[in-house]
């Protein structure tokens, strides 16, 4: 059996991705956040590493600090979100 995360993607995210939201394989029982940074920026390069460094995550609604990405084990169906800096005016 494939066991997928669901990505959701906000403001400047979606536009480097094109999309809203999409189903990523979790290709192993101990896949980190980092693990899932790293499949993206292969995925979409560049313009979105530079976006990801300074990105929130969320896991089923709850945020990750930015010192536990890379210990944060992503489970069957979660709901990942990314949520970059936004600007006010």
């Amino acid at each position: 059996m494939v066991d997928y995360i669901k990505v959701l993607y906000f403001a400047g995210v979606k536009d480097v991705t094109c999309k809203e939201s999409e189903d990523v394989e979790i290709p192993a029982d101990n896949w980190t956040l980092s693990d899932l940074t790293t499949l993206l920026i292969t995925k979409y390069g560049d313009k979105l590493k530079e976006l990801l460094s300074m990105s929130m995550y969320a896991i089923d609604m709850d945020y990750v600090e930015k010192d536990k990405e890379s210990t944060t084990i992503l489970k069957p169906n979660a709901e990942v979100a990314i949520i970059p800096p936004v600007s006010g005016g």
